[in-house]
């Protein structure tokens, strides 16, 4: 069987970007589902993914079949099995789905227990994962910035580097493959409760993050990035510091071309 094959047919998890663009997530869904509902149930879902569906992006795809599982399972009786079977699955892909599918459950899921849920996928030992599970729920999050700024202040602090870097990532201002937050592009100052504290983060995972959010600021508030990068190297001088200052400094400090 060839790699592909096997990727679509549910079988292994990918091993980079480009396997996870290549899947068949039409012919993965209905691999994944069929045990669990009979032909024209199946074929409605893959229907209504079809139709809704308006871009060609890989985000776009997986918000759908995240949404068509929640409005097909939700309340019913196979609902936690069907999440449990997910959430448990070999294929990455499919555990994102499973990360889609928790962010659709607001606003019978509150944003706390949204984040308690998610928590599982920002840890998850796969990449792909990882990147799902705050891409899932961004969107809820940026909705309400003060309540979810506070309650990330706990993830910024906890022992498990993935689970620091999510808290971050999520709301990075102009997130990759995401829609931009306006208010962080023109207040960033906002999220500094959850920078600050990772200002010497001896993680590269979690230093690229730091440093990619202010990089994203700094094309709005130059200034305001150039000023706290500053500050931090005068209270924190030391290795960790400099490399997440040099990386969030890139955009400022790229020579201007000449007119």
């Amino acid at each position: 069987m060839k790699r592909i094959e096997i990727l679509n047919n549910g079988l292994d998890a990918t091993t980079n970007l480009n396997e996870c663009l290549q899947i068949d997530q039409e012919h993965l869904f209905r691999v994944v589902l069929t045990p669990f509902c009979n032909e024209q149930l199946l074929n409605k879902m893959l229907s209504d993914i079809t139709v809704n569906n308006t871009s060609s992006g890989i985000l776009s795809r997986m918000k759908i079949i995240g949404k068509v599982l929640a409005d097909t399972f939700t309340g019913s009786k196979i609902e936690e099995d069907i999440y449990h079977y997910l959430s448990q699955h070999i294929s990455d892909t499919v555990r994102g789905w499973a990360c889609f599918l928790l962010a659709q459950k607001e606003p019978s899921l509150s944003l706390q227990e949204l984040l308690i849920h998610i928590q599982s996928y920002a840890k998850d030992t796969h990449f792909g994962v990882r990147e799902w599970a705050w891409m899932a729920v961004r969107e809820k999050l940026s909705s309400d910035l003060t309540f979810s700024i506070q309650l990330l202040s706990t993830w910024i602090i906890d022992p498990n580097p993935f689970v620091r870097r999510f808290a971050v990532e999520c709301l990075r201002p102009r997130g990759v493959w995401c829609k931009h937050i306006t208010e962080l592009k023109t207040h960033p100052e906002i999220a500094l409760s959850l920078l600050e504290p990772l200002k010497n983060e001896p993680e590269k995972y979690v230093q690229d993050s730091v440093a990619n959010w202010l990089n994203d600021a700094s094309k709005t508030q130059p200034n305001w990035v150039s000023d706290l990068c500053s500050q931090w190297l005068s209270e924190s001088d030391t290795a960790f510091t400099q490399r997440i200052v040099k990386k969030a400094m890139r955009t400022i400090n790229k020579p201007k071309k000449e007119k």
